[in-house]
């Protein structure tokens, strides 16, 4: 008995420094906007503002308690859903719209007389362009609305 108390003391010993040390992964969220506290602000309304999780706020910035937030602190909100009891909610911050992409001038490549049997879809097949792009580049309001004898600007891509 007195000898293998020694060797078990030996062999966990060897265990455990030849073995690494397992850390925990930080969880990746997607984040759904930046959040600037403001003054009187907590975890718990900003979550109420997004309906998120507040621990996954608390998780996603690496607080090391709930009510260390300060004002002009930068929050990370991650998309985690989270049903909250009622409570003061805080001020959404949503992030800017991005300017809308402006749609580029029609230039006619060239043009297309209205025939009997055609619409705007066999038309764009036979030009290759969208035929949304067609009727936009001509004012055609209902696609299903074009009259024979028409003369149609067929813009280049």
């Amino acid at each position: 008995m007195r000898r293998v108390f020694p060797v078990l003391l030996l062999v966990i010993g060897l265990l455990l420094l030849s073995s690494a040390p397992v850390y925990a992964q930080p969880t990746a969220y997607d984040i759904i906007v930046n959040h600037v506290v403001k003054s009187g602000e907590t975890i718990y309304c900003i979550a109420r503002a997004y309906k998120v999780s507040p621990v996954a706020i608390i998780n996603a910035n690496m607080l090391p308690a709930p009510n260390w937030v300060y004002p002009g602190q930068k929050l990370a909100i991650p998309n985690v859903p989270a049903m909250l009891p009622a409570g003061p909610t805080c001020e959404r911050q949503d992030p800017p719209t991005p300017p809308p992409t402006p749609t580029p001038a029609c230039t006619c490549a060239q043009y297309h007389t209205v025939v009997t049997g055609d619409n705007l879809y066999r038309i764009s097949l036979k030009y290759k362009i969208n035929m949304w792009r067609i009727a936009e580049c001509n004012n055609i309001h209902n696609l299903n609305y074009i009259r024979i004898g028409d003369v149609l600007c067929i813009p280049d891509k």
